[in-house]
């Protein structure tokens, strides 16, 4: 009994407690007087916590690297609680971030639906390379509304919430080009007949419709190239909005709070 709580408590060697990783920063907070703790999400570890210590100091070399959204190589130290951040070098800082409300707040929603989906130390490398090529195309200024409507598509894809598009998801016959309603409890699409079996589905144009499928079938490259009104825009973007909240059971803050930052200010009103 002695020589074996001897032997489990010796110190791990070395080559075990440290490792290096790429990684994406999802979130991070400020912690004691100038650490940060981080969120991260890697390749092949998945999602986890880590400290970074001394980070927020003025001439900290780390904490340059460990920007929101930054795609970076760390070198990591097993911890009892949490992985110590030991050195931090930038592989993609995604500056075009930094200069567009816009594609900052759809890289936020990004990050956030990733963090909200997966368990920690779930590892799923797709995920990690589909949130990085996001990052890249938002930088680069492709439009955020196409890129994230990608994005939010292929990750319920990959994670296995995929709607269903193409039949109806209680009678299960083809969909006819109408306008049918989409169920977020039931997964997918209704048609005509079978609305009744979700009271709290919502009607979808044909055109959102179109827009869905194209985005499944043909992908973000040829979506990217077609006009889209703002009010089909904003059909489609509430209809994966419900999805995804029903998926993951709680409200998504980042694009809520874009679109109430881009509301027009009403100087009349009172504070």
């Amino acid at each position: 009994m002695t020589d074996q709580a001897t032997t489990s408590s010796k110190p791990m060697p070395l080559h075990e407690r440290l490792y290096r990783t790429e990684a994406i920063v999802l979130s991070r907070m400020d912690f004691g007087e100038a650490d940060r703790i981080l969120t991260i999400y890697t390749p092949r570890h998945g999602k986890f916590r880590v400290i970074a210590k001394g980070s927020r100091r003025p001439l900290s070399k780390m904490g340059p690297h460990l920007e929101y959204f930054a795609r970076t190589r760390l070198d990591l130290a097993r911890g009892r609680e949490l992985d110590v951040v030991t050195a931090a070098e930038t592989v993609d800082g995604h500056v075009g971030l930094g200069a567009d409300l816009d594609a900052f707040g759809h890289a936020s929603h990004c990050c956030e639906l990733l963090d909200r989906l997966t368990q920690d130390r779930q590892e799923h490398e797709a995920a990690f390379d589909l949130l990085a090529s996001s990052l890249r195309l938002l930088s680069d200024g492709v439009d955020p509304f196409h890129v994230a409507r990608h994005y939010e598509l292929a990750l319920l894809t990959l994670l296995g919430y995929r709607p269903e598009l193409y039949r109806c998801v209680s009678c299960e016959a083809d969909l006819a080009a109408e306008a049918n309603a989409f169920s977020s409890r039931l997964g997918g699409m209704l048609c005509p007949r079978c609305r009744g079996a979700d009271a709290g589905s919502r009607p979808l144009t044909i055109n959102a419709q179109k827009y869905l499928r194209s985005l499944d079938r043909r992908g973000l490259a040829f979506v990217a190239r077609l006009p889209i009104a703002d009010d089909l825009r904003a059909e489609v973007e509430a209809t994966l909005a419900a999805y995804l909240r029903h998926v993951t059971e709680r409200d998504l803050a980042s694009l809520r709070v874009l679109r109430e930052m881009n509301q027009p200010y009403d100087a009349g009103s009172s504070v």
